[in-house]
């Protein structure tokens, strides 16, 4: 007789979260192959009509600043790459995720604060010259939790942040007290069951740790870029301390050769024009 392993059930917290689409979840899958073919993609895209033109729409936004427009989605592929555009459609699932939530503004802090790490994340693995795809996906997806968590109980993760706020509560300890998991380790259960990369999954799971040059650099650059995101002013809730711009600048390689190095205000200026440009 064949023994069945049966999943174990998701956190009741979490059941109400939608599933990730299976198209951008496949996008995902087929970017990380390396015999993958533009019309594979392609063909993948189109079966969701509503997903392409939003795809369509962002990869031509102003944010991405291509010299003419995309008409197609062979030619965005062409023109951004397969890991721009698997970047492009993380993002659009996300923006679908929260879009319902985003009139409350204490949530809709939470999604800025997600781009703006995504943008800051992006920028430092950009003048590393390492992957910045991958660094801006881990950036936009570190909360993960949290903006599975809104989606779901939008009332009362707002009412949850704003108590949090006035009393000076631990945010982690909060969220384990109402739902029964943090937005930590929800994040790394959603990551898990959407089958996310590994190291994607555990750059979620640890980005409330502390920072440590020792451990993989992915992981360090979004808990450097989520803190550089509160000291520019774009904080989802009251941190549990204050950091020095330039400290944790000096924690990124590289990044004083950016417009992240040359100033607060500069990189302030920087990332309200990206964010303009998302039109959101």
């Amino acid at each position: 007789m064949i023994e069945e392993h049966v999943r174990p059930q998701a956190p009741w917290a979490l059941r109400l979260v939608p599933p990730f689409p299976s198209v951008a979840q496949r996008i995902l899958a087929l970017v990380g192959r390396d015999d993958v073919r533009i019309d594979e993609v392609s063909a993948l895209v189109r079966m969701d009509p509503s997903f392409s033109a939003e795809l369509l729409r962002f990869a031509n936004s102003a944010l991405f600043s291509v010299r003419r427009e995309i008409s197609s989605l062979s030619h965005a592929i062409l023109l951004l790459g397969l890991d721009r555009v698997s970047a492009i459609a993380t993002f659009v699932v996300m923006n679908r995720l929260v879009k319902s939530t985003l009139h409350v503004p204490s949530l809709r802090k939470v999604w800025l604060h997600s781009l703006v790490t995504a943008f800051i994340a992006e920028e430092a693995a950009t003048v590393a010259r390492v992957a910045r795809d991958t660094a801006y996906t881990a950036g936009l997806l570190h909360n993960l939790g949290t903006l599975g968590l809104m989606s779901a109980y939008p009332d009362e993760y707002a009412r949850m942040l704003q108590v949090s706020d006035d009393y000076g509560f631990d945010l982690l300890a909060t969220e384990r007290d109402l739902f029964d998991i943090d937005d930590c380790a929800a994040g790394a259960y959603l990551a898990q069951e959407w089958d996310f990369p590994d190291e994607l999954t555990a750059a979620i799971a640890t980005h409330h740790d502390e920072m440590d040059s020792t451990q993989p650099a992915l992981y360090n650059r979004v808990r450097v870029s989520w803190r550089l995101a509160d000291t520019l002013g774009f904080a989802a809730f009251s941190p549990d301390k204050l950091w020095d711009y330039d400290e944790l600048i000096a924690m990124l390689p590289f990044a004083k050769t950016s417009w992240l190095g040359e100033s607060q205000d500069t990189a302030r200026a920087e990332i309200t024009k990206r964010l303009a440009a998302l039109n959101l």
